[in-house]
């Protein structure tokens, strides 16, 4: 009996061992996984703040791009900015190469945190894989105890009591079945917690690594689009280059061109100068020739009127001998006693009185600009009627390759080719060149009229003269008097011009005025 009460004994304390190495065991292993979970959370928060890292540098990167791009806009186009646009666009595919290396750096860490994720998700699902085996274990172990307890019929606590040899063997009964019940309950209780947790980990993590998959593709996608935006910038940058180079081989055609234009219109200068130097060396000439012509007429009129008074002089005295003879004759005869009376004719002096020369002044046919309600500030009126836009003003400008001083206004709009040019006071033409053919739009001097190409100046009266140029056709000539808004030509685009439109220009002398103050 002894015997048997103590191999009881043993059975209860082995399956107390074993209940206790089995609870330390599940905690064994909850402690490791505690300590594998951290070690993977903090390789995952490392790897999330170096791309988060990333992240902002290619923000500032793209960014900077943003700036670049903005520059080179504002530099596009312009001769003088070009070597800054070129600088630039250099610039800006270093930043482009950098924002590609960066996402190249930042899609490599994004694939290390994938491949921890899915070494994470492996271990888990390996370790849910055990759990489950082990609940399907215990599973069948309830099942044995519960096929081996109905077949002994010890399936209740009356059965136990029964079947007790004594009183204390139905204790120790009833202790290992409660101990045995609870520790199969709690096992399968923190399996089954452990399961949800392990399963919960998983879909997070694979939450995480779809998150991470997306994002790897989004940074793909920029990658691929910054390796395209790369290549179309080396292509701007080489296409720049080439355009700086033919700019600059541009520029200097142009500075020699411009030089030749201002050749050309000081030597128009010079030669305007000497006609109008010229005009008025022959006016004061002709003034000095019509004085003299005035003072011997004058000097003739004097002689002639003296002349005539002489006459009259001599005439009153014949004319008073002969009364003084008639009444002589009449005291004779009535002396003599004759009473005849003689009727003598006085005849009436005369003079004549030079006419005085006035010359023509052509009378003024009307204002054309007045049916478009335009009112004359001045003398002059606009010389283009109906067009009223005015490109340049009078004065310096530097635009491409219409640089220097501009000493008149142009007047143009988009379909002013072929317009009327009035002249803009009655005058009389002095210079009219009629035989430029560059009628087309350019940035050099085709050398004709000293740049204005087909042009027409008129000279009007208390010295001031209107130049008017560029013209396609002139329609007067050198020596014809012109009325105020008589059409004198039509607008064009020879000489050195840009496109259509009427270089207009008034002087006094050989200074130029601004136009605006006139017209």
């Amino acid at each position: 009996m002894n015997r048997v009460t103590g191999f009881k004994k043993v059975i209860a304390c082995t399956a107390a061992v074993v209940i206790c190495v089995a609870a330390m065991t599940g905690a064994g292993c909850d402690v490791l996984k505690v300590q594998t979970a951290a070690a993977e959370s903090k390789e995952l928060q490392e790897n999330k703040e170096q791309i988060d890292g990333k992240q902002s540098q290619i923000d500032d990167l793209i960014s900077k791009q943003a700036e670049l791009d903005k520059k080179i806009e504002a530099t596009k186009d312009d001769i003088n900015a070009e070597q800054q646009n070129l600088d630039a666009i250099r610039e800006q595919i270093v930043t482009v190469q950098q924002t590609i290396l960066t996402l190249s750096d930042s899609i490599s860490e994004t694939k290390a945190e994938v491949s921890v994720l899915e070494d994470s998700i492996a271990e888990k699902e390996i370790q849910v894989e055990e759990k489950h085996e082990q609940i399907v274990e215990g599973v069948g172990d309830f099942k044995v105890r519960l096929r081996s307890m109905y077949v002994a019929g010890n399936n209740s606590y009356s059965d136990i009591i029964v079947g007790a040899s004594d009183f204390y063997d139905m204790l120790m009964k009833i202790e290992l079945v409660k101990r045995v019940a609870e520790h199969d309950d709690q096992m399968i209780d923190d399996l089954i917690v452990l399961k949800n947790q392990y399963e919960a980990d998983e879909a997070d993590l694979n939450a995480q690594k779809q998150s991470l998959e997306a994002k790897q593709e989004d940074l793909e996608n920029k990658k691929q689009t910054h390796e395209q935006q790369r290549d179309k910038l080396q292509e701007l940058f080489n296409a720049s280059e080439s355009t700086l180079e033919t700019l600059n081989n541009d520029k200097q055609i142009q500075e020699n061109n411009l030089a030749i234009i201002e050749q050309e219109q000081q030597q128009f200068e010079r030669d305007l100068e000497n006609l109008i130097k010229k005009r008025q060396e022959i006016k004061d000439e002709e003034e000095k020739k019509r004085q003299e012509e005035e003072r011997k007429r004058q000097e003739e009129e004097r002689l002639r009127q003296e002349e005539e008074r002489r006459k009259q002089e001599e005439e009153r005295k014949r004319q008073e001998e002969e009364k003084r003879k008639q009444e002589e004759a009449k005291k004779a005869q009535a002396a003599e006693g004759d009473d005849d009376e003689d009727d003598e004719d006085e005849s009436d002096s005369s003079s004549d009185s030079g006419d005085t020369y006035v010359p023509h002044k052509p009378v003024n046919s009307g204002d054309p600009n007045a049916a478009y309600g335009y009112e004359d500030k001045s003398r002059f009126t606009w010389p283009v009627p109906g067009h009223y836009n005015v490109s340049f003003g009078f004065g310096y400008r530097n635009s491409g390759s219409l640089v220097g001083y501009h000493g008149g206004i142009d007047i143009y709009d988009s379909d002013i080719y072929g317009a009327e040019i009035v002249a803009a006071d009655d005058g009389e033409v002095i210079l009219a060149e009629n035989y430029c053919t560059h009628d087309f739009g350019k940035n050099y001097s085709c050398g004709c009229g000293g740049g204005y190409g087909r042009y027409v100046i008129i000279e009007h009266d208390g010295g001031y003269y209107t130049l008017y140029g560029h013209q396609c056709e002139v329609i007067v000539s050198v020596g014809q008097y012109v009325k105020k808004g008589q059409v004198i030509g039509y607008v064009g685009s020879t000489g050195h011009s840009t496109g259509p439109h009427l270089h207009f220009e008034v002087r006094i002398g050989t200074e130029r005025q601004d136009p605006s103050g006139y017209v």
